[in-house]
């Protein structure tokens, strides 16, 4: 492979076009992560008929060397003048006893970007100490750091997201705090994981966000303030890569290449980047509390605090525009950075519970440390300054793989294993502990085994405040994940539970019938609910409608019916043959919705195995659909919202209609029809789900069972009447 850019690297003069350096990321990382060996040519400029000669006679004499396995050229090369030119480091000498020029006077004013993370404020302290004026912390959630509290008086906070707000608005916010500004730190950025076969581009560029609009942002203080000096905390991943870490790396080049711009011929601030190394005190790199051998060897030679403060002071002595910070030497780094060794990668145990044989819980002692050490990894995972123990995981930014990366996390350091459907639509770090400490706390004494319903496991997602029960039942491939807008939206009131494929958590479940799983969890849902205090409601999305609807019949026919049945876009009840329907293409697009993740990655070992038990249970589930026929409802009020707009990928019924004359022969005169204008998987996505969730409610707010129709007045009925 061969990555082609312009004007990004600084060979006789400065950087023209600094956001091509981001392709430091795959040229250093996709050779430690693949057999995808690779150069990184940049030419003079973007006239590619010019050098295509150049470039052919580099491509051709790598081949005939025989050296496409191991190429013999550096991985970075760059064309001027007619010459190849590769960039190497050189050792720098202590600058002891030069003075650093950074502006130190009273009336001085520096700016630090990311100012309350580990190395930020480490950078602020340096200031704090070495100059007299003021020191302003811009962060996402600015706080001042407990080790900057001396210095109160001087410091500043500016509330700033880099990752979501517009370049200006930021960049005006500072200017609303100060008149001057005579030096800016760019120390903000985010740890994203994940190798880069299983990366998609819009997560990637979600991870590249924040240093990308920070250094814009520090682009447009240069031009109003013009201040004296310009440092970019980047790191050595530019050069040396990371396996897992294209995003980190990306971002480490796109910071060296602003520190060789200049946005104009007369400009005076001076730029510098440092590329650091690991800090052992401080740093995203600590916020790994299951490291694996050879990060902990790494974290062993890391940089203190202070040594990094010290080194920064040096820096800014020396003043080049690129200065490496290696603890060891260049060359013994590379043993840190490159993929690791089969004896260095951690070993992983596999409902939330104790792994077999474990006596005692890994990892730190005590709740408490716990806590603290699982915020850390949570922080790390989305990007946060801080984090309540209340705060929602997916309004600060989560999604399912995510949480699935998480529980890899848990399970490497606590030895126990965690399901992602034990996850509510609300889940924080006091949800995620309370599982914890329950799966480390000694079992009681043995129970007897309660019957077949034992595999079938209710996820309680919200304990309601009234006596209603919505059970929401699985789709098609198993999760639960989908329904999350839809619980979100229904408000606090209702209990919710949901039922996710017992198949997910125990891949020795038997492949049931649909029917024989309405039975399972019918009789699970009635030994939990099937008390006289509570009113019972029915919903499923897809196959989990067709779940749902068997339930009901099941319940009918006890004489205890639900008080309603809600059917969110269910397969006609005659559907031919879905099960040969589904190729891979088919099952990563049912894997996406159902996790509501936006995107079929799996960046992890968790997440992939998670995928084939998806795989599995939609095949199976399929396969019984299509064996499955409907039986009839009598009396219990229904709900059906049928999707007026097609599928990509999924093929739409010859006549429309036909769909809904097969429901009017399955469901009871008063059932109301809806149609809403978006497809199937939107009917459980904003803004459509709200419209659902809005009718959910009415009818769970009825006070007894009654006709449906009367909390739908623009509802159909199935007949057409």
């Amino acid at each position: 492979m061969w990555w082609l850019s312009y004007g990004a690297r600084p060979v006789v003069g400065a950087v023209d076009r600094p956001e091509l350096a981001l392709l430091a990321g795959p040229v250093e990382v996709a050779p430690q992560e693949s057999a995808l060996n690779g150069h990184w040519i940049d030419l003079p400029d973007g006239d590619l008929t010019r050098w295509a000669g150049h470039v052919a006679s580099v491509v051709a004499g790598t081949r005939e060397a025989g050296q496409r396995d191991r190429p013999a050229l550096p991985r970075q090369l760059a064309l001027r003048q007619g010459y190849w030119w590769r960039p190497d480091t050189l050792p720098v000498p202590d600058p002891a006893g030069t003075r650093s020029l950074v502006p130190a006077g009273e009336d001085t004013v520096h700016l630090v970007l990311g100012g309350t993370g580990g190395i930020g404020s480490a950078v602020a302290a340096w200031l704090l100490e070495h100059t007299r004026g003021r020191i302003l912390l811009l962060s996402r959630k600015p706080r001042l750091p407990e080790e900057l509290s001396a210095w109160a008086h001087r410091v500043g906070l500016v509330r700033a997201d880099l990752a979501t707000m517009p370049v200006h608005e930021v960049a005006a916010r500072v200017a609303d705090r100060t008149p001057r500004l005579d030096g800016v730190v760019h120390a903000a950025g985010l740890g994203h994981a994940g190798v880069l076969v299983r990366r998609d581009a819009a997560a990637m560029r979600e991870a590249a966000a924040v240093r990308e609009r920070g250094a814009l942002v520090v682009e447009r203080l240069i031009a109003a303030f013009r201040p004296a000096i310009a440092v970019y905390c980047s790191s050595m991943s530019a050069w040396l890569g990371g396996v897992g870490h294209s995003d980190y790396a990306a971002g480490a080049g796109l910071l060296g290449g602003f520190a060789h711009h200049r946005a104009t011929d007369t400009e005076t601030t001076v730029r510098m980047a440092i590329d650091w190394d690991i800090w052992s005190e401080s740093g995203m790199a600590t916020r790994v509390p299951s490291a694996d051998a050879r990060h902990q060897a790494h974290l062993a030679v890391g940089l203190t605090v202070e040594e990094g403060k010290e080194v920064f002071g040096h820096a800014l002595a020396l003043q080049l525009p690129q200065l490496l910070v290696s603890t060891t030497d260049i060359d013994a780094s590379r043993a840190f950075y490159g993929p690791a060794e089969p004896a260095d990668r951690p070993s992983r145990t596999g409902p939330v519970h104790r792994t077999e044989g474990q006596e005692e819980a890994p990892g730190p002692g005590g709740p408490e440390e716990r806590a603290d050490a699982l915020a850390r990894v949570i922080q790390d995972l989305l990007g946060l300054d801080e984090l309540g123990p209340e705060d929602s995981l997916y309004d600060l930014g989560a999604d399912s793989l995510t949480l699935l990366s998480l529980i890899d996390r848990i399970e490497d350091d606590y030895g126990v294993e965690f399901d992602l459907a034990s996850f509510s639509h609300r889940v924080s770090l006091a949800e995620i502990l309370k599982h914890i400490e329950a799966a480390l706390t000694p079992a009681g004494p043995a129970v007897e085994a309660t019957g077949s319903t034992s595999r079938v496991v209710l996820d309680i997602w919200q304990e309601g405040t009234g006596p209603a029960v919505l059970c929401l039942v699985h789709p098609v491939g198993g999760d639960i994940q989908a329904y999350r807008s839809l619980v979100a939206a229904l408000g606090p009131e209702p209990t919710v539970c949901l039922i996710a494929d017992p198949a997910l958590r125990d891949p020795e479940t038997p492949a049931w019938s649909l029917t024989e799983r309405a039975h399972h969890y019918h009789a699970k849902l009635r030994e939990r609910f099937g008390g006289p205090e509570h009113r019972l409601h029915l919903a499923g999305w897809s196959f989990g409608a067709r779940v749902a609807m068997e339930m009901a019949g099941l319940a009918e026919a006890t004489g205890r019916p639900p008080e309603a049945l809600h059917l969110l876009d269910p397969p006609p009840p005659h559907a031919k043959g879905p099960a040969t329907a589904y190729d891979e293409a088919r099952l990563d697009q049912v894997f996406a919705a159902e996790l509501d993740s936006g995107a079929p990655s799996l960046p992890t070992e968790h997440a992939q195995a998670y995928a084939a038990r998806l795989a599995r249970c939609c095949r199976v589930n399929l396969r019984s659909l299509g064996e499955h026929r409907v039986k009839p409802l009598v009396s219990v009020p229904a709900y059906l919202w049928l999707a007026g707009h097609p599928t990509p990928g999924m093929d739409a019924p010859a006549d429309p209609q036909e769909s809904e004359r097969q429901w009017a022969t399955c469901l009871p005169p008063s059932a109301v029809l809806r149609h809403l204008p978006t497809d199937h998987y939107g009917i459980v996505a904003a803004p459509q789900v709200d419209t659902v969730a809005e009718a959910i409610r009415a009818a769970l707010a009825m006070p007894a069972a009654g006709t449906p129709g009367t909390t739908d007045p623009h509802g159909t009925h199935p007949s057409g009447g």
